[in-house]
């Protein structure tokens, strides 16, 4: 057989990939013999940009890599945006990308496509990105890619496969055995933090996106000492909305800073707390005077950013989480937790805007608990990150760190192809609609039951509030999404559209039992944030 399919081949075979999301071209048509021969699954959406935010959403909802094939030059560059989101948010992409043949590599002979170091570009935002120049590394490199995948942050790898590479021939590769292992936690740092938490009288606990997978060892943890649960964007869903202790992703609000700031000892679990979770310039939290931080996370870096930790434990999170509660043993809980929670909850939706608070309950009121949920960047999902329950892991796709637009409803397609009759809910502004409005296609091609919610305020709304805050003249903010309606149907969605609140629930509702995908245009006039 030739690189191409045997590379295919090892990834169904070994690794279990039974889904692939990307467009064929002639560079890499050995990529797509492969799939054909091995019967893994290819999903061509219509940009590459799609088929990155697809796989992104794919891995949030399997918590296996999601996989793209694209062609060289402006196939890679098209999803590096999408690869820049999974790697800031520490998720699983891998990438195969083809690139100009190896007598044209960086000698700018002119070749279609050809850009100078192709691994080079997607370098910084992968944790590694490498040129197959021979095809006895392929094992090694999946190897190396899966060790990532499953032992470390989890991050973007991409490999670049030079044309006369992929039409090589070559044997069935052999998967190398997995030798690594994920870091174990030092027993005295888990004795040290479940000394510490079971004097404590104000616990807290900061849930992150490296928590997904420990929802039961936190809930554990949590309620058997009665602690507060704060979770980041990404760690949304860790600990169900419905917990008496949790506040809910809710680390910019004021109420939940003082909350951590009284805490006399606070739990880290795997995550980044980011300028996107928290807002407030890049300060560290606040912390009281000689409570105790315990940080939790594979990555040993990640301990000493925003919070110092008195006690550093480089371990998963479940294994962690699992250690500290048998550390415990049995005992009384803290009542405080509880009450912290329901204040900081009760702060969130004390701070909906007035304008948007109608919108945001007809929301809650209508996408199903078993949906998932994926926003995009626009103005009312700016506060339905935090207003929205969400009950359970898995579920919450929205981009935070990285902040793309158009994101949404190409995540909201991975995460259904990835869990087949599982509906999802899409909310998306006019302006980062478009970004990616081609992908209607994809989810109509496949049947899926989407519904997108536009939030129509002529343009981009948000923006045009922050340059007014600036005292800017607003340039470059009132463009036009010309008839969506028509723009949906053309691409097979049923249509909706509503002016009100209450016709908003009931659209929504509609669209759900109706099934397939979607559309319900909101259309509103420019409101305040």
């Amino acid at each position: 057989m030739r690189t191409g399919e045997a590379l295919v081949e090892l990834l169904a075979g070994s690794y279990g990939v039974d889904t692939v999301f990307g467009i064929p071209g002639v560079h890499n048509i050995e990529l797509y013999r492969g799939l054909a021969r091995s019967g893994v699954r290819a999903v061509s959406p219509r940009h590459e940009q799609g088929a990155g935010f697809m796989a992104d959403g794919w891995a949030l909802a399997t918590g296996r890599p999601g996989v793209c094939a694209v062609i060289s030059g402006p196939g890679l560059t098209n999803v590096l945006t999408p690869v820049g989101q999974a790697f800031h948010d520490s998720r699983p992409m891998l990438v195969l990308a083809a690139t100009t043949a190896t007598a044209d590599l960086g000698r700018g002979h002119g070749p279609l496509h050809d850009v100078p170091d192709q691994a080079a570009i997607a370098r910084p935002i992968t944790a590694f990105s490498e040129t197959v120049l021979d095809p006895a590394t392929v094992p090694g490199l999946v190897a190396g890619a899966w060790d990532v995948f499953d032992n470390h942050r989890p991050r973007p790898v991409h490999l670049a496969l030079p044309t006369d590479v992929l039409e090589a021939e070559a044997g069935p590769f052999t998967a190398l055995a997995r030798a690594a292992r994920r870091a174990e936690a030092d027993p005295a740092a888990i004795t040290a933090a479940a000394r510490a938490l079971r004097g404590a009288a104000r616990p807290a606990i900061i849930a992150g996106g490296g928590s997904v997978a420990a929802g039961s060892e936190l809930r554990r943890v949590a309620e058997r000492i009665g602690a507060v649960v704060v979770l980041t964007g990404n760690g949304k869903g860790v600990l169900a909305s419905s917990h008496p202790l949790c506040a809910g992703n809710a680390l910019s609000n004021p109420a939940c800073q003082a909350v951590l700031a009284a805490a006399d000892v606070v739990v880290v679990g795997a995550g980044v707390v980011s300028d996107a979770d928290v807002w407030n310039g890049g300060r560290p939290l606040p912390r009281a005077p000689g409570g105790t931080i315990v940080r939790i996370d594979l990555d040993a870096a990640q301990l000493e950013r925003r919070m110092q930790p008195s006690v550093g434990i480089v371990a998963d999170a479940a294994a962690a989480l699992a250690a500290i509660a048998d550390a415990l043993g049995a005992g009384e809980p803290s009542q405080w937790g509880a009450a912290q929670a329901a204040e900081v909850r009760a702060a969130v939706a004390a701070a909906a805007s007035p304008a948007m608070l109608p919108w945001l309950r007809a929301l809650k009121q209508a996408v199903p608990a078993h949906a998932f949920v994926a926003l995009d960047s626009t103005q009312l999902a700016y506060t339905a990150h935090s207003f929205l329950p969400c009950e359970a892991p898995r579920r919450w796709l929205a981009p935070y760190g990285f902040g793309t637009l158009g994101c949404a409803i190409p995540m909201a397609i991975g995460a259904c192809v990835a869990s087949p009759g599982q509906p999802a809910f899409a909310l998306v502004g006019d302006g980062g609609w478009m970004f990616t409005v081609a992908e209607m296609a994809t989810a109509a091609d496949l049947g899926l039951d989407i519904v997108a919610v536009m939030w129509d305020n002529g343009g981009y709304g948000q923006i045009a509030i922050s340059f007014d805050d600036a005292a800017a003249p607003p340039i470059g903010v009132a463009i036009s999404s010309p008839d969506p309606e028509s723009i949906a149907r053309g691409f097979g969605w049923h249509v909706r559209t509503v002016d009100r609140p209450g016709d908003l629930q009931h659209a929504i509702a509609q669209s759900f039992a109706a099934g397939g995908p979607n559309f319900v245009r909101v259309r509103v006039p420019r409101l305040p944030a």
